[in-house]
């Protein structure tokens, strides 16, 4: 006969085993939530709602920026999106996958290798197949959806038009904008710069509303097109705006620049203290810019900018003094002169006395 005790031990393990099996069904089951961070500047919402930096938004969320506003949206293993002002994105957050709608307005999407990428824009389609780390711009804020790759592979799909668009490349998908809107990075010996909070190099699309940061002994020239061109100078923080009609502005947080505009452009360089330097817009021309840290007032065309390195093929000044080839120059130059004076000052100009042969 089997005894009461061992009746309710058995009893026990077997409610303990089916109460195991059940949780572990019911966790099993639950689907994961997948969530984000925000970093804001300005007003930023998530699903209508203000938002501060350091908040959570959960997959399936719309982030909506303002004018002078952008987000930064990290997204754990999955990469990180920014979005600039004046943009709208619905986004899903999946295992191994981002999907999403943007509106309007413009972004980047870093994402590493194993992560999938669509988003649909109102031409048509981003892709990433996750093969390979990838980050991308996407700006839909004209009469058309402009795709940049910085790095990696992204595929525009508008109709059953596939356009593949490698790391350095551009795609366009809807009405080609015009070409004032495609701006093009060199950077001093190809090294890198930041622009927008990543690195970039010699070849890399600039998109308008773009801040950009030289590091020390780093110059850069943004190549704007019909517009014109702008040089930066090393230790140098700026944003930088361009449009369709031809309008172009810098503003300069510190460092220096040199912007040089062609005929029916305008343009200005402005900082914290208001606008420094416009360009003549009937003649174009060259605004030269510098506005160290610290400084109370900006140094306007005094060559102080060039005299920095602004530019991708500007020579380093080193504090606003001369370049070492100018130093070298100099030294030469100043060489060759007391050689010369010490020859005149030395010579004999005593005629020589030739005798008459016998």
């Amino acid at each position: 006969m089997i005894s009461n005790p061992l009746i309710r031990k058995f009893v026990s393990v077997w409610v303990a085993a089916a109460i195991l099996m059940v949780y572990s069904v019911v966790i099993t089951a639950t689907p994961t939530v997948r969530t984000g961070s925000l970093f804001v500047v300005g007003e930023v919402t998530v699903d209508g709602q203000k938002v501060t930096s350091g908040g959570t938004f959960f997959s399936d969320s719309t982030i909506v920026t303002t004018l002078n506003s952008s987000a930064i949206l990290s997204l754990g293993r999955l990469g990180r999106i920014e979005l600039l002002a004046n943009s709208s994105l619905n986004l899903t957050l999946g295992d191994n996958e981002i999907t999403g709608t943007m509106y309007s307005g413009r972004g980047r999407i870093s994402t590493p290798a194993g992560v999938a990428v669509n988003i649909v824009t109102k031409d048509g389609v981003v892709k990433v197949d996750g093969r390979q780390a990838t980050s991308f711009n996407v700006n839909t804020e004209n009469v058309s959806t402009f795709v940049a790759t910085e790095s990696g592979s992204a595929e525009l799909k508008s109709g059953v038009v596939v356009n593949e668009v490698a790391a350095g490349e551009n795609g366009v998908a809807g009405v080609y904008p015009p070409q004032q809107f495609v701006a093009k990075l060199t950077t001093r010996g190809n090294q890198p710069i930041t622009v927008n909070g990543a690195s970039a190099v010699g070849g890399a699309t600039i998109l308008t509303g773009a801040t950009i940061e030289t590091p020390d002994q780093v110059g850069a020239t943004i190549n704007l097109g019909s517009l014109g061109e702008l040089n930066i100078a090393p230790n140098t923080q700026l944003t930088l705006e361009f449009d369709q009609n031809g309008n172009v502005k810098v503003v300069l947080k510190r460092g220096c620049v040199i912007l040089k505009t062609k005929k029916n452009v305008n343009a200005s360089v402005e900082t914290d203290q208001g606008t420094a330097a416009t360009n003549d817009k009937k003649t174009g021309g060259a605004a030269d810019v510098c506005f160290p840290l610290g400084a109370t007032q900006p140094t306007v065309n005094q060559g102080a900018a060039a005299a920095a390195g602004a530019g991708a093929g500007g020579a380093i000044g080193g504090g606003g003094g001369l370049s070492g080839g100018a130093i070298a120059g100099i030294v030469a130059a100043i060489g060759g002169a007391l050689g010369l004076t010490i020859y005149l000052v030395t010579r004999d100009d005593t005629p020589a006395v030739i005798s008459p042969s016998k």
